[in-house]
């Protein structure tokens, strides 16, 4: 699958075979990982480039050195390229590719908006919610939950909007396998606490809103969050949409209040895999992914695993282990030693802790990267 070049000489022995195992791991690995896709080839290449001597610390023409105009041109070309996916106007909405990772997105918008005394609406972690929408630094963090259907549970939702006035509501998940609806979400907002901001976090979700699979985020949300490695076939990093009235904020807030000057070659290669997703047929990409989801969820289910979200939206697969007498851990290591990566996950109404778990998440963007035929997808499931 890939193949990993080794250094010359004696100091590097200790480092060749560091990669040597890591080689050897990721080519022998059956990878069901749900956070993972395999970068396209261009942008493998371009971070091998020599893009790393330039201070970078500041915005775009707002930079803390001078002689900034190449990178303040890939910020600009690849903003025009992220708007276009999502059929964006320029005036209405900015996008900034600075962050290094989701995580990092995410604290950007909280260092822009929140302050001590702030409440903070997310999604439970046992129904899907992402543990860095829990730590926010700042504020009191409320849950909301999902009802029977496994859809939010909207009666509570208005409650706890009407109860607490949130300054903030984060709506995002990293097991969820439905689609979550914005436009409800924004109206209950409007109706109960017009003053609370909605922050989207799509890091799983956004390549079937580029696609059109799933409907539009905008013009709901005031700030959304993405990375670009978990199904964009990206670099690992992150990237910030946010309404254009936020811009002096979210700028002060990348730098210096949360992070340094962004790593040189993971901005050009967040631009090359924008470009490549333009070129290609990406709704013909996601409902693939949707596909080989869907068949491996028909062959778990024949062999009598029991599934959480029957029909998801997305490429991630939650299994509950509870019939099966295993450990979300359990289930990890059991497969990992038939050389199949998975992770322990929880699952709604969860008894166990988030390291021990009842259920575990698969995911098949790997797989469809690597083009798994559905006879390969029987044979694995």
């Amino acid at each position: 699958m890939y193949k990993i070049n080794k250094f010359e000489g004696e100091i590097y022995q200790k480092l060749n075979k560091i990669l040597d195992s890591y080689n050897q791991e990721q080519n022998s690995l059956i990878n069901l990982a749900a956070c993972i896709s395999y970068p396209f080839t261009e942008v493998l290449k371009i971070q091998s480039f020599p893009l790393a001597t330039l201070p970078t610390e500041g915005a775009v023409e707002k930079r803390f050195f001078p002689h900034c105009t190449s990178l303040d041109n890939i910020e600009v070309y690849s903003e025009e390229l992220c708007l276009q996916l999502f059929d964006l106007n320029p005036g209405d909405y900015r996008v900034n590719v600075q962050p290094h990772s989701g995580t990092q997105a995410n604290q950007i918008v909280y260092n822009c908006v929140l302050e001590r005394d702030d409440y903070i609406l997310s999604l439970s972690p046992k129904d899907g919610g992402h543990i860095s929408h829990i730590y926010t630094g700042k504020g009191t963090v409320k849950y909301y939950h999902l009802d029977h259907n496994l859809n939010i549970d909207y009666i509570e939702l208005k409650e706890l909007l009407d109860k607490y006035k949130p300054k903030l509501i984060i709506i995002g998940a990293s097991s969820y396998g439905n689609e979550f609806n914005y436009q409800q979400i924004y109206e209950i907002i409007k109706e109960v606490s017009p003053n609370t901001l909605i922050l989207a976090d799509i890091c799983h979700s956004v390549l079937y809103i580029m696609a059109k699979l799933h409907k539009s985020i905008f013009p709901y949300v005031d700030f959304a969050t993405f990375t670009m490695d978990k199904c964009l076939r990206g670099p690992q990093g992150g990237v910030l949409l946010y309404r254009s009235i936020f811009e002096e904020k979210i700028t002060n807030s990348i730098f210096p209040r949360t992070q340094g000057g962004p790593t040189q070659t993971a901005l050009f290669a967040k631009c090359i895999c924008l470009i490549k997703l333009l070129s290609i047929d990406i709704q013909d990409y996601a409902k693939q992914i949707i596909k080989n989801t869907l068949l491996f969820i028909k062959q778990l289910s024949k062999e009598g695993v029991d599934v959480v979200y029957k029909k998801p939206k997305t490429h991630i697969i939650l299994v509950n282990l509870l019939n099966l007498n295993l450990s979300g851990k359990e289930a990890e290591n059991l497969l990992f030693q038939h050389k199949i990566l998975v992770n322990r996950n929880q699952i709604p109404n969860d008894t166990h802790g988030p390291m021990t778990t009842s259920g575990m998440r698969l995911g098949t963007v790997g797989i469809t990267n690597l083009s798994y035929t559905d006879e390969d997808i029987k044979k694995i499931s």
